[in-house]
Formats: C-alpha cells, structure tokens, sequence
C-alpha cells in the first residue's frame, strides 16, 4: 500500500465525485468533505471552490486559506484531506483534516496522512507548528495525535487542543 496526496484539479473525474457521496454518507463521520444530501451536478463547483479556498481567491471572512488533497492508495481515491493555512485557537478546527473510506479506517493511514501533511506544512508553507483539535470522545483521532507527538494545550466546548512543533518531527528540505 503507497498512501500519497493529490491536489484537487478541475480535471477530476467521477471516481473522486464518488468518493465524496460515500463519504458524506457515514453518519460517525468527524469531518465531512460535503454535506450528506451533495449531488453529483455540485461537483465541478466543490473543485472550483476548493481551488480557490488553496489560493485565497474570495474567502468569506471567516474562512482561511486550505488546501484540499485526495488520499490515494496508490491511484485509488480512499479519502479527503486538508490543510489550513492558520489556525484561530479560539475555535475547533486544527492545521489538518481527514475523512477516510470505512474500509481504510484503523490502519494507520491516518497518521501516515498527518506526517504527508506535516511536510507540507512545513516544507512548502513555512508552518513549524500545527494545532489539532479533536472531539472529546473522538478516540481515534486523540490516538493518532499521540502517535505523531502531540502535546495538549486545552479543552474546551467539548474539544481538546493540541500543538505539534515541525521542527522537531519532519525532515527539512534543503533550499
């Protein structure tokens, strides 16, 4: 198994529209790409949209700059991604997020996504320290923020804050 990122392109074909729908699906799910009642005639807006929210092209107020991946198994669409280009940490919502197909949960791939994101972040983005925020009961997710070394900041509303200095856990490209 060869987990990678791809970025969201226009070219995009059914397969990852697919995706999405399934996705959207999973009543559990912590964070969902689309909203569960998302139509296949949506898509080509969902990619323009997320292409834009990469570039900071008319951001609402609210929302930050983000970049959006597929997760692959080689070239297989298994799940969604993102990566926020800041963090307020007066709300939920980390650096990262994730929602993989049913059938690739527990496996790790999770944390495998964390460190391909934590590249990024730091090699291309120039971010050296991530926040994560879980919900409370989310035991998955406070696994894998374990896994990748994550040192509790707080809780509250219902979510626990965590922080990851880079430096310290991802190789630094050469410029």
């Amino acid at each position: 198994m060869q987990i990678n990122l791809k970025p969201i392109e226009l070219e995009d074909g059914q397969e990852y529209c697919d995706l999405l729908i399934e996705l959207a699906s999973y009543e559990d799910a912590y964070a969902k790409p689309v909203p569960s009642d998302f139509q296949p005639e949506e898509f080509v807006d969902f990619k323009k949209a997320r292409i834009r929210m990469a570039l900071g092209i008319d951001l609402p107020p609210s929302v930050v700059k983000t970049n959006t991946y597929w997760v692959q198994d080689d070239i297989t669409p298994i799940g969604y991604a993102t990566l926020k280009h800041e963090v307020d940490l007066s709300k939920p919502g980390g650096h990262f997020g994730c929602c993989l197909k049913k059938e690739y949960q527990n496996k790790g791939i999770g944390t495998i996504v964390s460190d391909l994101l934590s590249e990024i972040a730091l090699n291309e983005l120039g971010i050296d320290e991530i926040i994560f925020t879980s919900k409370a009961e989310n035991e998955q997710s406070i696994r894998s923020v374990a896994k990748i070394g994550g040192t509790y900041i707080k809780t509250e509303n219902g979510y626990h804050f965590y922080k990851v200095n880079l430096k310290d856990k991802v190789p630094q490209k050469s410029k």
